[in-house]
């Protein structure tokens, strides 16, 4: 679904990535895991056109995305939930979700706004409530609804769990893996390698700029020095629960 070849990009005159490759299978979770600072942020907003590319290319279905300007992306089926500013606070939820249905017939929007509702049953009651009172997980519930709603074939994340509560972590996880049963592409960037890890089918670790590691979740989960080093996981019995 996308494929990454030699990709080199950064900031003004700053490389952070360094001929990076990689191809991300459709209809998967992918997380992209790495400390901070390793340059997985960056690989993702090279996706959407945020970062100066120095070389390499960026390709979705055969069509080249370096070039093509952010607010084109979309074009392409690349939906993006960033990890603050995703909502407009002063609109109700209800509002929110319109606004992102208002191309759509309107049939159609009353069709899609049940099935958001049965996805994210916590934003169900709350429809005419504002969503600068909403907290934290519901509002990147709310967020993540938003980027459903325009049927994208890839969904890009940006730390979808951060601050959020364990229980609201899982909710988000599973919902997540549930478009990929859809047949969407998921795509997200975390801290929270443990969780990433319990709910994801493909892991790309990223460290000072290049890959460290690419294979399956349950290949990562083996590799004790990858757990270690790279993504700071205690390694212990019974640390893979299973998922609730």
């Amino acid at each position: 679904m996308l494929t990454i070849t030699d990709l080199s990009a950064g900031y003004g005159k700053l490389v952070v990535l360094h001929n990076v490759s990689l191809s991300i299978a459709p209809a998967q979770l992918t997380a992209i895991l790495g400390p901070n600072g390793s340059g997985k942020s960056t690989l993702m907003k090279s996706i959407l056109g945020l970062t100066r590319v120095f070389g390499g290319s960026i390709q979705t279905e055969d069509t080249e995305l370096v070039g093509v300007p952010t607010e084109n992306i979309s074009q392409h089926g690349i939906a993006y939930v960033p990890q603050r500013n995703n909502v407009f606070t002063a609109m109700t939820i209800r509002e929110n979700l319109l606004l992102a249905l208002r191309k759509s017939p309107k049939a159609e929007s009353l069709g899609a706004l049940e099935e958001v509702y049965r996805l994210f049953p916590i934003l169900s009651g709350r429809q005419s409530q504002n969503a600068g009172q909403l907290s934290g997980g519901e509002r990147q519930m709310l967020a993540i609804a938003i980027a459903w709603l325009s049927r994208p074939r890839v969904m890009l994340l940006d730390e979808p769990t951060a601050g959020l509560s364990p229980l609201l972590v899982t909710e988000v996880l599973r919902t997540l893996k549930e478009f990929t049963a859809q047949g969407m592409t998921v795509v997200l960037v975390e801290q929270n390698a443990r969780s990433a890890l319990q709910w994801c089918d493909h892991v790309f670790v990223v460290r000072e700029g290049e890959l460290a590691f690419q294979g399956s979740a349950e290949a990562c989960r083996a590799d004790e020095e990858t757990l270690k080093s790279y993504l700071g996981v205690s390694v212990g019995k019974g640390i893979w629960a299973n998922r609730q």
